[in-house]
């Protein structure tokens, strides 16, 4: 890319997007973030030396220059920290990321440094801008972020096999007490990982009660006491997530899907959507599977026989092995993205390639070449 190319150039919004979520996530791997931009987006920051290549590990990190170009034209960032390169730091921070990026393709508002943004839908907030020298309001706990999904607060936890137990009880307390000033809202927990597969078999993993406060994960799911979303960090699990930031999305998908063989269901059947042909009808998009484990046991108990579910393309082998094959549905239909409505409703977030502007609604035109490289360079001693 030539000099004066460069020098003139005007950032787009893929472009500060880059740096907005490298600031917000501290590393991201380089795989990962490439499913979302292209090597143009990246190259014109690598060459102002704004992000540097983590070559250990293939990640991207924000240098001293990338942060101080975004101090000097964005306002509301998260403090500046100089990332740990110790081999934990790295990997829970790559986990949280690849959530990140999943909450971003869904169109979640992340960037964010104040819980008070949960009050609007579709917000995000990571607890890692809590967590800084001094204060800590959400101790050992390993909720990684918090997103406003309706009339709820879901705390996302990554979830993967051997990841170890976690002081359940310690966790509600600190969702409960950090998000006491936004009244009117249901708590729930999001299980977020690499696939379905993988953060159900970290759910298999369950032990006989033990005297420490410590449970697995598995065992925090078969007591239900709270809602549970499986969603992975994956494109499947950013459909899901588009689809549950919208306004009863349960009851406007499961109408989408029956169209005029929608029926609703019995008022004392609050776990069924419809009825479809006398049969109960699930909408389980949304993978909460303790709902869907209660509805079809209710609806053998009541005499109704197996259940019907409708789910996303990437969710019906998950379900067809867990609710098929042991006999509690009898089938399991998908949604069609031929339809505008379910288009709509599963849509991914695309950035635009139009240049960035603030909230002022000003540009942000790249600083001279020669002068960043000398910026850019770390300080020697």
């Amino acid at each position: 890319m030539p000099e004066r190319e460069v020098n003139a150039l005007l950032f787009s919004t893929r472009e500060i997007d880059v740096l907005r979520l490298l600031r917000w996530c501290r590393y991201i791997s380089r795989n990962d973030l490439l499913t979302l931009f292209s090597d143009e987006d990246i190259q014109p920051l690598l060459l102002f030396r704004f992000i540097t290549l983590y070559r250990k590990h293939d990640a991207f990190v924000l240098t001293e220059a990338g942060n101080r170009f975004l101090n000097d034209h964005l306002p509301e960032l998260p403090p500046a920290v100089r990332p740990s390169y110790k081999e934990e730091d790295f990997i829970r921070r790559s986990r949280v990321s690849r959530f990140v990026l999943t909450a971003y393709r869904a169109g979640v508002d992340l960037f964010h440094t104040k819980l008070s943004a949960l009050e609007h839908n579709g917000a995000c907030y990571l607890t890692a801008q809590a967590r800084t020298k001094g204060t800590n309001p959400w101790g050992s706990t390993r909720v990684a972020a918090l997103l406003r999904l309706g009339n709820m607060i879901c705390g996302a936890h990554y979830v993967e096999s051997s990841i170890g137990r976690i002081a359940f009880a310690d966790e509600m307390n600190a969702l409960n007490n950090n998000t006491a000033h936004l009244g009117g809202v249901e708590r729930a927990l999001i299980y977020t990982g690499e696939s379905y597969d993988s953060i159900l078999a970290a759910l298999s993993e369950t032990e006989d009660e033990a005297q420490s406060k410590l449970r697995t994960y598995g065992d925090v799911f078969l007591k239900g006491v709270v809602k549970i979303f499986i969603i992975p960090a994956n494109e499947t699990g950013a459909r899901q997530l588009s689809m549950m930031a919208r306004p009863d999305y349960r009851v406007n998908m499961t109408k989408i899907a029956l169209g005029p063989l929608y029926e609703p269901p019995p008022k004392e059947r609050s776990e069924w959507d419809a009825m479809y042909k006398g049969v109960p009808f699930i909408m389980a998009a949304d993978m909460d599977l303790q709902r869907l484990d209660t509805a079809a046991e209710s609806s053998i108990k009541n005499g109704h026989g197996p259940i019907c579910i409708v789910a996303l393309k990437g969710q019906e082998e998950v379900l067809k092995r867990r609710y098929k094959t042991t006999g509690l549905a009898r089938k399991i239909f998908t949604f069609s993205r031929e339809k505008p409505e379910v288009l709509q409703a599963l849509s991914l977030y695309t950035p635009s390639d139009r240049q960035f502007e603030t909230t002022k609604g000003d540009v942000i035109h790249a600083p001279p070449l020669q002068a960043d490289r000398k910026a850019g360079r770390p300080n020697r001693k």
